[in-house]
């Protein structure tokens, strides 16, 4: 019985001692494959030490090109070049911009023609002197008519022979009533339209005076009652409505004016207008102003 016992405790120990044998023999391919991972993991950091340079170049790069950006805008941009988009700009932006190109022919001199006129229509008396008005309509139909054309030189354009007496050349946006751009072939036609008013005052007290070169009252009146002798320009009070007024300027791609005209009315009415020095009459009459240039040499 003890020999049994024994044998069954040898055995036992030899289990045993294969069993921990076999322990270690599996721990050995863990503690290798674990310093096998480490070891990936030291050769796959170095190549990220490696690309940190490459990392900051790339994000560097953009910024070398932002800053190099406006160099390639020239410094000598024409201010005058129309806007492409000059067609749906603001009102303010349009009005600046008719300001710029209308002022270049005064800095800038080119050479063109100028044709002036005015014609006097619409004549009426009061009183017993319309018993006379279809001889005054014969008359007055006799007042119309531009005058003879006057070419300028390049270099006679700052003379206030340009839209204006008045330098520089500004419309303010409340001065104007509309203002349109539209593009024809290469050319750009602008139309400005500018406030009625009332006895505008002169030179530079308003809208129309800084539109084109007005008369005041007297002169106006004096246009419309200087056709005969038969009528004196006694004039106790006057009203003079400047309405209608338009200017028309052709632009080029270069910003250079190509042509241009303006045209405007001023319906008077004068009080006490005395015909042969005997019969006071008021007088109502319409004057129309135009003016057209063309032929720039720039």
């Amino acid at each position: 019985m003890k020999k049994a016992l024994s044998s069954v405790l040898a055995i036992l120990l030899t289990l045993g001692m294969l069993c921990a044998f076999a322990a270690c023999k599996t721990d050995e391919p863990n503690t290798t494959e674990t310093e096998a991972v480490e070891d990936t993991t030291a050769v796959a950091a170095e190549p990220g030490i490696t690309d940190e340079p490459t990392s900051e170049s790339a994000t560097e790069a953009p910024t070398e090109t932002e800053t190099e950006a406006p160099t390639d805008v020239p410094a000598d941009a024409d201010p005058f070049l129309p806007p492409a988009n000059l067609d749906t700009l603001g009102k303010a932006e349009q009005v600046a911009y008719f300001n710029a190109v209308a002022n270049r022919v005064r800095t800038e001199k080119p050479g063109f023609t100028k044709q002036f006129g005015k014609i006097i229509s619409d004549m009426k008396f009061t009183g017993v002197v319309r018993l006379a008005q279809g001889i005054i309509d014969d008359v007055v139909a006799g007042l119309t008519g531009m005058e003879d054309p006057k070419t300028y030189k390049k270099g006679d354009g700052n003379q206030g022979d340009f839209l204006s007496d008045i330098t520089p050349f500004e419309l303010k946006p409340s001065d104007v009533a509309s203002i349109s751009a539209k593009k024809s072939g290469d050319n750009w036609v602008m139309v400005v339209k500018i406030i009625k008013e009332t006895n505008p005052n002169k030179p530079t007290g308003s809208a129309n005076a800084r539109a084109y070169s007005i008369a005041s009252r007297q002169e106006v009146l004096d246009e419309i009652t200087g056709f005969s002798d038969a009528i004196t320009a006694d004039v106790k009070d006057a009203t003079l409505l400047y309405n209608s007024g338009t200017i028309n300027l052709t632009v080029n791609s270069k910003g250079q004016v190509v042509s241009g005209d303006y045209k405007f009315l001023v319906d008077a009415i004068a009080n006490n207008v005395k015909l042969i020095n005997i019969i006071s009459t008021d007088v109502t009459a319409r004057m129309t102003t135009t003016c057209k240039y063309y032929d720039f040499k720039w």
